[in-house]
């Protein structure tokens, strides 16, 4: 029996994120658009607990850069806790939801999950979030967590 390796345990899990996590990157695509928006994930293991919108300092409407100063901002606010940067997000105004050649090309690390939120019908936006691993797209599915109020 071949041993379990954390890209086989990764790809048996769906990425939990809250639904208004979900909702401030449509909102942020929806705001930035014609352009592609851009920012990061903060959580822990396989669930996303925030969206830190960023700069996209790259010139023009069809690709995006992550603000390296925002980048370093949120490492040190992250700092002494246990959540760190687990990707980025960005949006395709006028494309499908799916990882282009350059986002393919660009993608520097097998860990960095990438959420793209595809704007083609404004009124229906469609996010879909990936996994780019040596090159290969693998698509992860999104569970929608729901906050919930406690009474005690």
């Amino acid at each position: 029996m071949k041993p379990t390796t954390r890209e086989d345990s990764d790809r048996a899990r769906p990425l939990r994120i809250p639904s208004h996590v979900l909702a401030d990157i449509v909102a942020h695509a929806v705001a930035e658009a014609p352009r592609e928006c851009c920012g990061l994930l903060v959580g822990a293991g396989d669930s996303i607990d925030e969206s830190v919108r960023t700069p996209n300092i790259e010139p023009g409407l069809t690709r995006f850069l992550v603000d390296p100063a925002a980048q370093v901002a949120l490492l040190k606010r992250l700092r002494g806790t246990r959540r760190e940067i687990l990707g980025a997000y960005h949006s395709h105004p006028q494309s499908e939801p799916v990882p282009s050649p350059s986002d393919i090309a660009e993608n520097f690390s097998n860990d960095f999950l990438c959420i793209i939120v595809s704007l083609l019908e404004p009124q229906r936006p469609i996010t879909r979030a990936f996994r780019i691993r040596s090159g290969q797209v693998e698509e992860l599915e999104i569970v929608r967590m729901v906050a919930t109020s406690s009474s005690g």
